[in-house]
């Protein structure tokens, strides 16, 4: 797994783990013969013993096992159903990193052909654990068979580097969860806090980077020598592989020339894996110039290449006139070149919002009123669309399960939906109150829908295991964003539902849920039962972490709300590496 250069913190290589239980004279060299053969390489027997029938080598070979995860960490494995062995993570020698691994074996020898069954004896009781590589097989095992890794099942991640300031949930928000697998999937979250938890004595709404590897955090809504952001900054988005946050922002002084007095939107990048101070302002028209209205909102490719977001410039591409109106672009960052995303059918930029933009940068949803960006729009209310790139087009997807159009629920008309996509572009999630989506739909209230973008069949997402219909809106928000996994297995959202997973039969509690779209099976990720109230959910590309805010103390490390890193343990924790 790669490192990133830490500037606060060390970046020392962890040292290579050794290995765990000699050979100690061929175990299946036990059938006697001539002397020498039997253990002439290993530590169970000379040679001269080894010859007599057998008797130099070992009955079996133990079976090794590697443990990775947090340092401290105290795990008990146990082998077919008997043999256990207790192992403790160790810190890494001259490294503040937060995770480490230790390897072991079990006392019991195993001869070839032999079966092992390995299993969790006993664990933390605040961390998710198990057997992630090789729990069964038989001898003999090859070198890293068998790996068992624990995870916190909640980590604050809304704190300081040292972990003696914390972010609260009412002065923190909008986590954004990264990290690919040259990084570790869910290893990175960028968020939104006025605590100072470095640098930020004035206060204001800064963005912040979290590594989970290191524990540093770090104020990156600064300019090129480190000072703070002097106006409040929002909505971070990050890449796939964790290294790249854009955010808006309302500071005037994070790059030089900053004098149009109105948000824009920057990019803050560790590209190549090395940290840098300060950032780029991406929301320019040619040549550099300057928005001359506002810009918000962003989103970002996986590899930090190309930018989403919103703005009621008129100077950013051709098509649009006025400041009045609010249009959706998408920039690609290594050519310079701009692309209006809400662009009607009579050429003119018609107005959208909330852009959201697929990993490789091609596909990008969008939500707008205008009833003239496709042919046949005749319902009068907002719509979601897909803007394909690489094909110059733009399709309608909010649409019924029959290709018709949707009804107004209980909804305003001219409702800002905020749409998410998948990382592969195929899979876009949004809410409305419409009650015709899908049939059945009778339960009044907001809910979740995904819609394939290639085929148009649609899928209520908010329902309980077993399809029952949620009891409460689902986002809690009105047009509050679902999160979509890479490939639209996984969907994360809000809801105040009692009926979904949750232990709690008590109304109004705020709860975080994850669905899998494929085994229509519905998780609580939070279980907030007496009170609470929860953010808007960001999840990792696999599924492995949805992070939020919530209101109630979850990891048991920190006392109080704050932002959390959740292990869903649907996928590998970042750490469980092969």
């Amino acid at each position: 797994m790669k490192r990133v250069s830490m500037v606060v913190v060390a970046a020392a290589v962890l040292a290579a783990l050794a290995g765990c239980g000699g050979e100690g004279g061929d175990a299946g060299s036990n059938t006697g013969g001539t002397g020498g053969t039997g253990g002439t390489g290993g530590t169970g027997g000379t040679g001269g013993t080894g010859g007599t029938g057998g008797t130099g080598g070992t009955a079996g070979t133990p079976l090794a096992l590697e443990v990775r995860g947090p340092v401290g960490t105290q795990l008990t494995l146990r082998n077919n159903g008997a043999d256990d062995l207790a192992l403790t993570v160790p810190a890494t020698a001259g490294s503040t990193d937060t995770v480490n691994a230790q390897s072991g074996s079990f006392a019991t020898p195993l001869a070839a052909g032999a079966a092992w069954a390995v299993s969790i004896a006993a664990k933390p009781a605040a961390m998710t654990c198990s057997v992630y590589k090789g729990a069964t097989g038989t001898m003999p095992a090859a070198a890293g068979a068998v790996k068992a890794g624990c995870e916190h099942t909640f980590d604050h991640v809304s704190l300081n580097t040292a972990r003696n300031t914390r972010g609260t949930f009412f002065d923190s928000s909008a986590p954004a969860i990264g990290g690919s697998a040259v990084y570790g999937e869910g290893r990175f979250v960028a968020f939104v806090s006025s605590a100072d938890l470095g640098g930020n004595s004035a206060g204001r709404r800064q963005i912040w980077w979290r590594d989970r590897m290191s524990g540093e955090t770090r104020l990156i809504s600064t300019d090129a020598s480190g000072v703070a952001g002097n106006g409040d900054s929002f909505a971070p988005a990050i890449s796939a592989d964790g290294l790249t946050v854009a955010f808006e922002s309302s500071a005037t002084n994070l790059v030089a020339g900053d004098t149009n007095g109105v948000r824009d939107v920057f990019v803050w990048s560790a590209s190549g894996g090395t940290l840098t101070t300060g950032v780029t302002r991406v929301s320019v028209g040619a040549g550099g110039a300057q928005a001359n209205s506002e810009s918000y909102g962003p989103a970002l490719s996986a590899d930090g290449r190309v930018v989403v977001f919103a703005s009621g410039a008129s100077n950013l591409t051709a098509g649009v006139s006025g400041i009045s109106t609010i249009n959706a672009y998408r920039r690609d960052l290594v050519s310079g070149t701009n692309t209006l995303l809400t662009l009607g059918t009579n050429g003119a930029g018609v107005g959208g919002d909330k852009p959201a933009v697929s990993a490789d940068g091609n596909r990008v949803a969008f939500w707008s009123f205008a009833a003239n960006i496709t042919a046949g729009d005749g319902n009068g209310l907002w719509d979601i669309f897909v803007y394909d790139h690489a094909a110059g087009t733009r399709k309608r997807v909010s649409l019924t399960s029959t290709g018709g159009e949707r009804n107004q629920g209980t909804e305003s008309a001219s409702r800002v939906v905020a749409p998410a996509i998948s990382g592969d572009g195929r899979f876009v999630a949004y809410a409305t109150t419409a009650s015709n989506v899908v049939p059945g739909d009778t339960n009044g209230t907001q809910d979740v829908f995904v819609v394939d973008v290639d085929s148009l069949a649609v899928q209520r997402v908010s329902t309980a295991t077993g399809g029952a219909q949620a009891n409460g809106d689902a986002p809690i928000g009105q047009g509050e964003k679902p999160a979509l996994s890479h490939d639209g297995t996984w969907v994360a959202f809000s809801s105040a539902a009692t009926n979904l997973g949750t232990a709690t039969t008590t109304t109004g509690i705020g709860n975080v849920f994850l669905r899998n779209r494929l085994t229509q099976q519905t998780l609580p990720v939070s279980n907030q039962l007496a009170s609470g109230s929860v953010g808007v959910p960001a999840i990792s590309v696999n599924g492995a972490y949805v992070a939020f805010g919530a209101s109630t103390a979850l990891d048991a490390r920190v006392a109080g709300s704050g932002l959390f890193a959740h292990f869903t343990n649907q996928a590998r924790a970042w750490w469980w590496v092969d």
